[in-house]
Parts: structure tokens; sequence; C-alpha cells
């Protein structure tokens, strides 16, 4: 009798706690955002026995930021290869099939997945946010876009500290470049699910990343280490990077300024799963002067290795090239193969309404690039882009299989 008691009290007062529970999220403001966009592309090869296809990509989301620092969001990414010279287009009728295989007719190997599924908290000195989610925010150029795990980022005055573990990434072409913008539309030229197709062929094991950044006027220096616990190949070996960056700015004269990054990194882990060869590394240089609407500049690169079977593996990276995202979607890069040495020229052009970005790179890694993007309608938080563009892509030394080295695009994008 005294338990019924007891367990009647309890009953009434979990009902209490929640009642005060709602009041209080009732006191809070809460702003909903959705996210998404969706597009149309036609990637037309130009070599002997060229590739070509159409691809429609979608994705929408929904943000719920309250007051308090907290939000959450959920979202879908879906993509229907609509036309491909090499097999006709197939409807996904199966839910394995509508994840995908990594055997899949690329560049959209999965049909689809839940792109965002995330918990986030926000405060003026710390982030974190764990689940599916951008992780972006932590300003880490090896890792971007959406991955399924944790992210952390804490800043204390000159001093900002970020770490990452990611389970999966998903991969879609996303590729930031802070000096031009993101890549002209990559984001519409490749679909692989978080599991099991990126899982099995981009990321293999779990993922840890820890590092900082200092900070002074203005240069800025960013160690880091990353270690993947199993490759995604037969040999399955640990994958261990340290390295870093350093960054200066400077202004030169009015509307003129000068950006120069550095990036050293040392690399172990069998890449290639033919030799026994583990040692490689990066050494980058970029020098970007901006002019009002104009940026230019050059850079240089190397990626020292015993044998040119393996690869610099970057799961993701803030370079200018168009290679990876157009011509050779996926990890590794096309142009960080071992062994490759080479440079660059660049020249873009950014207003409020057209992007042009241009390329050429020479030695072991060739690109000759010319992409562009014009916002023809805008209302309120829509806009539409169209565009399109020409690149060439090549690496001597790379081993890893490429749609064709040289595409024309066509894109239309729908954002809102």
């Amino acid at each position: 009798m005294q338990y019924k008691k007891n367990k009647k009290k309890y009953y009434y007062l979990a009902l209490w706690i929640l009642f005060l529970n709602g009041l209080s999220l009732k006191a809070l403001e809460i702003a909903v955002k959705p996210f998404g966009y969706l597009g149309l592309l036609y990637n037309q090869g130009a070599q002997k026995n060229p590739h070509s296809y159409v691809g429609a990509l979608a994705r929408l989301g929904v943000d719920f930021s309250y007051s308090n620092g907290w939000s959450f969001g959920i979202g879908a990414i879906g993509a229907w290869n609509v036309y491909n010279k090499q097999r006709l287009a197939n409807l996904y009728i199966s839910l394995g099939n509508f994840f995908g295989n990594p055997n899949n007719v690329k560049p959209y190997l999965s049909a689809g997945d839940v792109s965002d599924a995330y918990l986030q908290y926000t405060n003026q000195r710390f982030k974190i946010a764990l689940g599916r989610f951008n992780t972006d925010f932590v300003d880490f150029d090896w890792i971007g876009g959406n991955i399924q795990g944790i992210s952390v980022a804490f800043k204390q005055n000159s001093m900002r500290y970020f770490g990452i573990f990611m389970d999966s990434m998903l991969y879609n072409g996303h590729q930031i470049n802070k000096e031009q913008g993101n890549r002209i539309a990559t984001s519409l030229n490749a679909l692989a699910s978080y599991d099991p197709v990126s899982k099995r062929l981009y990321v293999g094991g779990e993922v840890f990343v820890l590092g900082a950044e200092y900070r002074h006027e203005n240069l800025k220096v960013v160690p880091f280490i990353l270690t993947d616990t199993r490759l995604p190949l037969p040999t399955q070996n640990v994958l261990v990077q340290v390295g870093g960056k350093l960054e200066y700015d400077a202004s030169l004269a009015k509307g003129f300024t000068s950006h120069t990054l550095v990036h050293g990194m040392y690399q172990y882990g069998n890449t290639d799963a033919a030799t026994s060869a583990k040692n490689a590394g990066l050494f980058l240089i970029d020098q970007t002067f901006k002019y009002q609407i104009f940026n230019f500049g050059t850079g240089f690169y190397i990626v020292p290795a015993r044998n040119n079977k393996g690869y610099l593996w970057t799961f993701n990276d803030r370079t200018k090239f168009y290679g990876r995202g157009i011509n050779a979607p996926g990890v590794p890069a096309i142009y960080f193969a071992n062994s490759s040495i080479s440079g660059y020229v660049f020249l873009g052009l950014k207003t409020k309404r057209v992007r042009l970005d241009a390329m050429v790179a020479f030695g072991d890694y060739q690109e000759y690039s010319l992409m562009s993007s014009f916002r023809v309608w805008t209302y309120r938080s829509l806009s539409f882009d169209m565009g399109g563009g020409y690149v060439y892509a090549y690496n001597s030394k790379a081993t890893r299989k490429s749609l064709g080295n040289s595409s024309f695009v066509f894109f239309g994008k729908f954002l809102f």
C-alpha cells in the first residue's frame, strides 16, 4: 500500500517537473531556419571515350535554435543519376541500394541519406555539435562538410582549441576556399552516403583530430594531429598525420590585400596497398592578392614520398583546385598523389552576383580550369544560380581512376 502511495507521489512529481520544463521552454525564443538546395548538373567529357551524365541533387533540412544557445536539426539529401552514358539511369527500389554501394556507377554512388541529425550548443567561446552535422565551424582544413561524430571548438584570448571525432562522412563534393569561395558546382557532382559508401571507401576506422590555433595581429599558426585507426585499404593499417599551417594577412594599399598560406605535414601510413612504404608529407605555399573584386596569385606544392603509388590521405581540402570536385570526386585527392610536384597560377572575380575562377597548374599535376556562376534571381533568402565551365585535370603520379581528364560542366541551382 505504501509502495502504491509512493509510486503515485513520484508520478505527480514527474508530471510537475515536465510541466515546469514546458514553461521554461515556452519562455525561450526559438528560431526555425530551413536550409537546402535543388540542382541539376550536366557533365560532358571531352577526352577519348568521354564520360557523359546528368545528375539531379536535392537537399532539405531545418534547424531549430533556442535563445539559450542550444539547437538541433534534421535534414536529408538525395541524388538521381538521370542519365549516364556508362549505364542507363536506374531507379533505386531497395533500401540497401538507396544508401548505395561502393561499386555503383560514379559519381552518384548513393541515392540519398539522412544528411543532418544533430544537437548543438553555442556560446561566445565554446561550440559543440554531435550527430550528423556540418563541421566547418571547427575551421580545420583537412576535414569539412557533414560528418557523423562529435566536433568541439573553444576560444580563450589569442588561442583557440578544437577537436573532431569522425566515425563517417557524407561526401557530396563540398569544398571550401576562403579566398575565392566554395568550389563552383562541386556540391552537385557527387553523393556518397555515410554508410556503407563513405565509411568503406574513404574513412575505414575512427578518425580523431586535436588542434590549436594561435592568433597575433595578422598572423595565425595552427598545429594539429590526426589519426585514423584503420585505412579503408586491404592493409587496414593506422594513418597518422602531424602538421600545421601558417597564415599571414597584410594590407598593401587601399583595397589591395595579401594573404600568405603555408602548409606542412608529415604522414605515416601505407596508402597504396602495393608496397610497404609508409612515409609521405606535404609542403604547400599559396600567395593570394586581392584588389577590390579581383583575386590573383600563385602557389607551389610537393608531396614527398619514397614511392609514387600512394597518396596524401585528405578527407577534404581548401585548395583552389577543381580537379577533385569535377573530374575525380572522392578521397584521396587526385592532386595529392605521392611524389607530385606542381605549381600554379590563378585569377578570380567575385561580386554579389558573379563568380569566375580560372587556374593553370603545371608539373606532375596539371589543371586548366575556368568555372563561372551567375546569380540570376534572388528574393529574400531564396536565390537561383546558374553557370558552367571547363576543367582539365591530370596527374602523372595518380593511380586512382578519375571520371575523365576533361569535363565541360553546366548547372542550375536553387538555394534557400
